[in-house]
């Protein structure tokens, strides 16, 4: 839930601004009621623009601009389709046609609606099946098992897990850390509810404690470096500052992301600093999903 918030605030905002910046840019397109076959006349006068004449609804001959995406293979005196405001009397109006970059940014900001849309949902998702699905593990029947608390590093992220003794060889589960894990001993015996040689998903119980899965169980040892976790019967909470801590240094690798995207969506700063904002809540809700360890910022 720590992670969640975040992820919540950063999309919602980011709903928001993406909403008004969509507005604003369909209200030009929505004012161009008149339609007009318009002939090329030049090509590059603004940059990326096409100079057009057409004839309005009263007859009158006009001069319209079109604003297109990128440099564009436009031979002058071809005819095309255009759209613009009947109110607009001044020449050059703007004029609009399928393709076009205003067309195109409409596109854009749509597109990055429903990516926020899918983060939100997927995040959210993933998040209330956690809650959900935990708690039921506590009606499966109860088996005992031999357990190891060790812990996986693997790039900026470190995990626990609980490597399981049981009649069908070993077995590993990712768990939320708990202080608990830091007081087991190595091949103590616990109660889990559920069979660890058959289940996906068990709910072990460590000194008194459920201690959630953050991951199915794996008949394979967890990848990166391994190594069996150190006792300390003294160990306590580490509190959610800890964990903010250790969750907060993956985010920094965000504005590669928020790069990416403006390159790729063409939004410049903007798209940028959405984008960043984004991937950096994500990023920070993603180690917590997958059961961060908070000891890694120790020394």
């Amino acid at each position: 839930m720590l992670g969640l918030v975040p992820v919540l605030v950063v999309g919602l905002v980011a709903l928001l601004l993406l909403a008004l910046r969509l507005s604003d840019a369909q209200a030009p397109l929505a004012a161009a009621s008149s339609t007009a076959q318009a002939t090329i006349t030049a090509t590059g006068r603004p940059a990326n623009g096409l100079t057009v004449v057409f004839r309005d609804d009263a007859g009158r001959p006009r001069t319209g601009e079109l604003v297109v995406r990128g440099p564009i293979d436009v031979l002058p005196g071809t005819t095309l389709l255009v759209r613009y405001d009947p109110a607009v009397t001044v020449d050059p109006v703007p004029v609009y046609a399928n393709g076009d970059a205003a067309h195109g940014r409409v596109a854009d900001l749509l597109f990055g609606l429903v990516a926020v849309v899918a983060v939100l949902l997927v995040a959210g998702g993933l998040t209330a099946a956690r809650l959900v699905t935990r708690p039921r593990l506590r009606r499966r029947p109860a088996t005992r098992v031999t357990a190891t608390h060790v812990v996986s590093r693997q790039g900026l992220v470190v995990r626990s897990w609980l490597e399981m003794g049981t009649p069908s060889g070993l077995r590993w589960l990712p768990v939320y850390w708990a202080p608990e894990l830091d007081r087991l001993a190595p091949d103590t015996t616990l109660e889990v509810r559920g069979d660890p040689a058959r289940d996906r998903l068990v709910l072990p119980i460590v000194g008194g404690t459920e201690v959630w899965p953050s991951g199915r169980l794996r008949t394979r040892a967890p990848r990166g470096d391994v190594r069996q976790a150190g006792v300390d019967p003294g160990a306590t909470d580490l509190g959610l500052g800890r964990q903010a801590r250790a969750d907060g240094v993956v985010p920094f690798v965000a504005p590669v992301l928020g790069l990416l995207w403006a390159y790729v969506d063409g939004s410049g700063l903007g798209g940028f600093l959405l984008a960043t904002a984004l991937s950096a809540a994500v990023l920070f809700w993603l180690p917590q999903l997958l059961g961060s360890d908070p000891r890694a910022t120790r020394a």
